[in-house]
């Protein structure tokens, strides 16, 4: 099995577990300037894809250093009837510490992914193997209980080759 299609079948059995939960590599990049998003009292994961709102309606979840996964913050959630048609979105970074500014692109030495499943008919896939630009910024990361904070921006590419632009990308999880 390729080390692309190996990424994909990892982050999608992420997803699905937890969520329901090439090109030169580039590795994840780290300051130590946090981003600030304000705290909310329930959990939340959204964002724009081409200027239109997308916001999970279930399935959120987030773990820091979860068992099995040292050094790795997950983000996921799903929007839609839980069946086939069901959207995901999940954002895996791998080899951090902790808050900080994150630059994730497909290649990740690390193993970082993003993707978002069954945005229509057509764009089944977009991210993950397809390709995936994001600057993820989190502000909060802690494992146990699990609190996360983090926003994020960039672009995801469909199985149609289609670019989608991702803007204010927003998720905040408490257990």
């Amino acid at each position: 099995m390729s080390k692309s299609m190996s990424t994909f079948c990892l982050a999608a059995l992420t997803a699905l577990m937890l969520g329901g939960c090439s090109e030169s590599p580039v590795p994840a990049t780290n300051t130590s300037t946090p981003a600030v998003v304000a705290s909310t009292a329930s959990n939340h994961l959204s964002m724009y894809i081409d200027g239109i709102e997308w916001t999970a309606d279930h399935g959120l979840f987030g773990a820091f250093h979860p068992p099995g996964y040292e050094r790795a913050l997950l983000i996921a959630g799903a929007r839609g009837a839980k069946d086939r048609n069901e959207q995901t979105m999940n954002i895996n970074l791998f080899g951090i510490n902790g808050p900080g500014h994150y630059v994730i692109r497909n290649g990740n030495p690390a193993g970082s992914v993003a993707q978002l499943t069954n945005y229509s008919p057509e764009r089944f896939i977009s991210g993950s193997m397809m390709g995936y630009d994001l600057i993820v910024e989190v502000s909060v990361a802690q494992a146990n209980p699990a609190h996360l904070e983090a926003t994020f921006s960039g672009s995801l590419t469909g199985n149609d080759d289609v670019i989608m632009q991702i803007s204010d990308g927003r998720f905040s999880y408490r257990e």
